[in-house]
């Protein structure tokens, strides 16, 4: 006995339908996949039982399917040109797990060197670095010159600086 009867029911009945309604809608090669697709889709409904026409659901999933199927080919088409590009050797956008290593060890190289500055050289330059703000509005924050101000951040970029690439460790 299967486990689903009502599909197992449906697929006899309708499969073959289904198969040359979906190659109304792709390639002949792809229908029987998209068909099974369908099928699967409808399986994994939470609530077959609460389906009215499970049939017409298949015809519609196999439709969307379709639709999707002609959204990722023009999508391929439009960015890549068959026997120009090989996917695998497109470049990616993301930095390689090398770069991302060695950005994060010179962030810490840096956070190690903050943490060596006088409170007030870190505290103005991480208002400046990090929080964004403008010498003059840290100056006025601290109701400091903003000549300071900006003596503190050169100060403090300045350590960074040496103790990330001039140190050794």
């Amino acid at each position: 006995m299967p486990k689903h009867p009502l599909l197992d029911k449906l697929f006899r009945r309708h499969s073959m339908e289904l198969v040359a309604f979906a190659n109304s809608h792709i390639a002949h090669s792809e229908a029987e996949d998209l068909v099974q697709e369908a099928y699967l889709r409808l399986l994994q409904h939470p609530d077959c039982a609460a389906i009215y026409n499970p049939r017409a659901y298949l015809y519609k999933i196999i439709a969307n399917l379709g639709f999707d199927y002609h959204h990722r080919a023009s999508v391929h088409h439009q960015y890549l040109e068959p026997n120009d590009i090989e996917p695998d050797s497109l470049i990616s956008p993301l930095p390689s797990l090398e770069t991302l290593m060695d950005g994060q060890l010179l962030l810490n190289k840096c956070l190690l060197a903050l943490e060596t500055l006088p409170d007030v050289y870190r505290h103005v330059f991480l208002l400046n670095r990090v929080d964004g703000l403008s010498h003059k509005e840290i100056a006025e924050a601290l109701a400091v010159p903003q000549r300071t101000v900006e003596r503190y951040c050169a100060k403090a970029l300045a350590h960074c600086f040496t103790a990330t690439f001039h140190d050794k460790s």
